[in-house]
């Protein structure tokens, strides 16, 4: 029986990913991939079906050499589905452990893409309206449909980048990383926090409403892309394998703080000494 530890889905999900990019697949990772099949042939090996009418010989002496024939043959794809399915876990464990320990370069080579295609988008972003909510954009303007289209194809490579990266994070056993917001950390990272920006709330008023402006445009890829390039306060780039969760903690660093400043417009020493402490921490 087939079990979740014969599971290789991610890890093929992750090559795939990898293959797509042009990224280098180490010939092993295809010499054990090619034994899972093997296994999985052995283990689903079937044995001759139920005899019908057609197939009874004209003898006796003949259905007994076809009895013994057909019961070799029963034995043979017995033996095979038992020996294969004791394959397919550690052959699994194999694939899957080469397949992650390619997870990291294989994401670090999406940044030089990743990169061209944020300046590709900076450069349109420039020429379309402050305003980029699309039932107020004027799509007689060519001004404004031409950029728009290019940002569109960039928007959609993107797009692909993030999706073969989350697939490629899966096989590496980075599936959820960064919590809620995981997909907004592995393209972006917040400021780091300090006394001032606490103090004068950079959280409530300009980081958390670019962030909450990222989930709301989800079903507007192109804004969303858009509205992050010109983000003020959210750095746009690439993650790293491990990034994810630091940039996650990074936004838990601005709610200890936060949550020591009190609720004074202007907080004194003493909670600007406690914010401190806190940041420190």
């Amino acid at each position: 029986m087939i079990t979740f530890d014969h599971d290789t889905g991610k890890a093929q999900a992750a090559v795939k990913a990898a293959r797509r990019r042009g990224l280098d697949v180490p010939a092993d990772i295809d010499q054990v991939a090619g034994m899972w099949q093997v296994a999985i042939d052995a283990a689903h090996m079937q044995a001759p079906g139920r005899p019908g009418r057609d197939d009874v010989p004209a003898t006796a002496e003949e259905l007994q050499e076809l009895i013994k024939e057909r019961a070799h043959m029963h034995r043979i794809a017995a033996a095979h589905r038992a020996v294969g399915s004791d394959f397919l876990e550690p052959v699994a464990r194999r694939y899957n452990q080469l397949v992650r320990d390619r997870v990291p370069g294989w994401i670090m080579a999406l940044q030089p893409e990743f990169n061209g295609l944020v300046k590709q988008l900076r450069a349109q972003s420039k020429k379309l309206p402050d305003r980029l909510d699309v039932n107020f954009l004027d799509w007689n303007s060519a001004a404004v449909t031409t950029p728009w289209e290019k940002a569109e194809g960039i928007a959609f490579q993107l797009d692909q980048i993030i999706s073969d990266r989350r697939d490629m994070a899966r096989a590496g056993d980075l599936e959820g990383e960064g919590g809620r917001d995981n997909e907004l950390y592995a393209v972006a990272k917040l400021p780091d926090p300090d006394i001032d920006g606490v103090v004068n709330n950079l959280m409530r008023d300009h980081i958390s409403p670019e962030m909450q402006q990222w989930r709301d445009l989800r079903g507007q890829p192109v804004s969303r892309w858009l509205q992050l390039v010109r983000s003020q306060h959210l750095t746009i780039e690439l993650a790293t394998p491990s990034e994810v969760r630091e940039r996650a903690a990074v936004r838990g660093r601005w709610v200890e703080a936060i949550s020591v400043r009190g609720v004074a417009p202007q907080p004194g020493e003493r909670a600007r000494k406690a914010i401190a402490t806190a940041l420190r921490a």
